[in-house]
């Protein structure tokens, strides 16, 4: 790696990867670019749904579409708030200790503002002033969108309303707080928002691909780039795509009815007495969505109740959150991936691993977080048309790409 380098890192979910996560990584690449380090959530994710296809599947295909290498994102930063994703992501980008730029997509066009919004966020009266505004019954998200409207302005507060904008207040709301050299590259989104219900002749977001397009092949290979379709025809042919929630409903509600209030206060995100509404949903309905009703409020939200149900189901509690990742797990990597490890193997503040089985061999962290995770890929598996036995994760091949 004699030449000018500038390694750029992604955090994403690519659930599933599409034409937008491509033009992504080309505009990263004008940018300057030589090679990509994709920081991606595994089985389940940040909305506290589970991910359309298994990981090895998602990260094969960001690599074949432009990603030079896939890292995990643990479970308990990859399901979890916007704050905990954006902590555990920048956090193994720093990690590697060779990163020199990340390229997140935003609504917004100003860099500027998108700084101006982390900064307020930090601001300890605007803090004072949102766990006021939490007082009168609204989200965490619309209470620190009203302090930054009453300190900073209404321009300033509206970058905070779009989820891609919020992600990229946190992305670099996180560079600050871990003093990191890395630097923000905001890339403005074409086309399809974020969960948008809308498409163009290509570009549809992951949210409408998921829904209408899982079990239409023609649909999908609208959206996402060939390279990328001739993994999914093959993981759709052999019953590896499109995880079911119908599937595991049973086996979920299963969990869930187990539980007693103790542990559910154990669980992620678990404050403001929320734990009651949920031991008493559980006892009274027969399915999730009846669950997720009878807790939902203005302030719960249902991406919140899914993250905790989930959490129940996998078996992450809260204390995992308070634990930084405890290492560099690859998923996936070619020629210029592989360039990245060599250099990281001299930059690297955490260990790095392709096996799962030699994580678990650390002990401590390592060991408790990989078997976490294997954990949750073997519940994961059982909403796919054709499951795999336990220890997948254990067994999965990590060989570099051409």
């Amino acid at each position: 790696m004699c030449r000018k380098v500038k390694i750029a890192g992604i955090i994403a979910e690519y659930n599933p990867f599409h034409n937008g996560h491509k033009y992504h990584i080309e505009q990263t690449r004008n940018n300057g670019a030589t090679h990509i380090v994709a920081v991606m959530g595994g089985s389940f994710l940040q909305r506290g749904s589970a991910a359309c296809m298994p990981k090895q599947i998602r990260a094969a295909a960001a690599i074949a579409c432009g990603a030079d290498i896939v890292i995990e994102l643990p479970l308990p930063y990859a399901m979890s708030t916007a704050e905990r994703f954006a902590y555990g992501g920048v956090y193994l980008l720093n990690s590697l200790g060779c990163v020199d730029a990340i390229s997140f997509g935003s609504e917004s066009k100003s860099l500027d503002k998108l700084k101006k919004a982390a900064e307020a966020v930090e601001d300890k009266q605007i803090l004072a002033d949102t766990k006021k505004l939490l007082k009168s019954g609204i989200t965490y998200a619309a209470a620190r969108e009203q302090a930054v409207k009453n300190a900073a302005g209404d321009d300033i507060a509206g970058i905070l309303r779009s989820p891609n904008n919020t992600l990229a207040v946190e992305y670099i709301k996180q560079l600050m707080r871990q003093n990191s050299t890395i630097m923000p590259e905001n890339i403005a989104r074409y086309a399809a928002a974020h969960d948008s219900i809308k498409t163009s002749a290509e570009f549809a977001s992951a949210s409408y691909i998921r829904n209408n397009a899982a079990h239409n092949i023609n649909e999908l290979a609208k959206y996402v780039p060939p390279e990328a379709m001739t993994i999914y025809s093959r993981a759709i042919a052999d019953g590896k795509a499109f995880y079911s929630d119908k599937k595991t409903e049973t086996a979920v509600l299963a969990v869930l009815r187990t539980m007693t209030l103790d542990d559910i206060k154990s669980l992620p995100d678990i404050s403001e007495g929320i734990e009651n509404r949920i031991y008493s949903a559980v006892r009274t309905s027969s399915s999730l969505d009846e669950i997720c009703e009878k807790i939902k409020t203005k302030r719960y939200t249902l991406a919140r109740i899914r993250r905790i149900i989930m959490s129940a189901y996998v078996g992450l509690n809260g204390s995992y959150g308070k634990m930084p990742p405890p290492y560099i797990r690859v998923l996936g990597f070619n020629s210029k991936g592989a360039e990245v490890l060599n250099k990281a193997k001299k930059t690297a503040s955490l260990n790095i691993f392709t096996s799962a089985a030699k994580i678990a061999k650390q002990g401590g962290s390592c060991e408790s977080f990989i078997k976490l995770e294997a954990k949750a890929t073997d519940l994961y598996s059982l909403g796919l048309p054709k499951p795999d036995v336990c220890g997948s994760d254990f067994t999965m091949s990590v060989r570099q790409s051409i």
